[in-house]
């Protein structure tokens, strides 16, 4: 069986690493991004309220979590493709765990935004904040990054930036000018870098992006300061505190379990037999 030099164990459990399945990986990833929401909005594309968020959940994204759950089968065993998603792990932790390093931005958007609450709003926390955070977390970080790194034996760093450079292009639309789509591009994809690390250092337990990344959107809907992912500056900002903090409580956690998950080779992708 393969392993990867150094104390990382990032394959799925009991999986050998071949690298071939970067191929159909990838093919699915960008199947599925091709035809992204395509049926929700030829269906749905003029409905409201309820009926809008369930067209949304079920034409939308369903397709697409199934498609994953299916690849992530064929790869392992059904019985492991969870596992393989990084769907076994603790969404109640990952939830506390949000809900602290996030804090400072309810803070500061509280003093900053108004606070908006309508009767749309629990359907706009729905379609922008929990079924695109669990969905894109899934498919980018999930199938796409996790799959490459823990089965294709990809390096942290080039699953992590195609993930990102897809994951930041698929935003550029909020952009109007030049310069606002540039900033766009480059906050999300330091965003998908973020959540990919995350993903890895909590033992690979894609509850806690799922939970950073719904979060962060919901913040934004109830204290709406722009309509795209950009922001002001200062909203700018905030996010790199936020990333900060989830840094340091991230590196403390990793020293008291034994030791990061990518170090030294690993970012790279150098493997050896034994």
């Amino acid at each position: 069986m393969s392993h990867r030099i150094g104390s990382t164990r990032r394959m799925v459990r009991g999986y050998p690493v071949r690298r071939w399945v970067a191929l159909p990986i990838i093919a699915v990833f960008l199947w599925l991004d091709q035809f992204h929401l395509d049926l929700f909005r030829a269906v749905a594309g003029d409905w409201t309220g309820a009926a809008r968020t369930a067209a949304l959940a079920l034409l939308g994204y369903l397709p697409h979590w199934l498609v994953a759950l299916g690849m992530a089968a064929v790869l392992t065993r059904p019985r492991d493709a969870l596992a393989a998603l990084g769907l076994d792990g603790r969404p109640m932790r990952a939830l506390l765990l949000g809900l602290l390093l996030t804090a400072p931005m309810v803070a500061v958007l509280a003093f900053k935004a108004p606070l908006t609450l309508t009767a749309d709003t629990p359907h706009a926390l729905a379609r922008h904040a929990l079924l695109p955070g669990f969905g894109e977390e899934l498919l980018y970080r999930g199938l796409l990054f996790g799959l490459l790194f823990r089965l294709a034996g990809w390096g942290f760093l080039p699953a992590a930036l195609m993930a990102a450079l897809l994951f930041g292009g698929a935003h550029l639309t909020q952009g109007g000018q030049a310069v606002e789509a540039a900033g766009i591009f480059a906050i999300t994809a330091l965003g998908a870098v973020w959540f990919a690390w995350l993903y890895v250092e909590w033992d690979f337990d894609l509850w806690v992006p799922v939970a950073f990344h719904v979060l962060i959107n919901a913040w934004w809907v109830v204290f709406p300061v722009a309509d795209n992912a950009l922001g002001p500056l200062w909203a700018v900002g905030l996010r790199l505190v936020i990333i900060a903090l989830s840094i340091g409580v991230t590196l403390a956690f990793a020293k008291r379990r034994g030791g990061r998950r990518v170090r030294g080779r690993g970012w790279i992708g150098v493997w050896r037999r034994e």
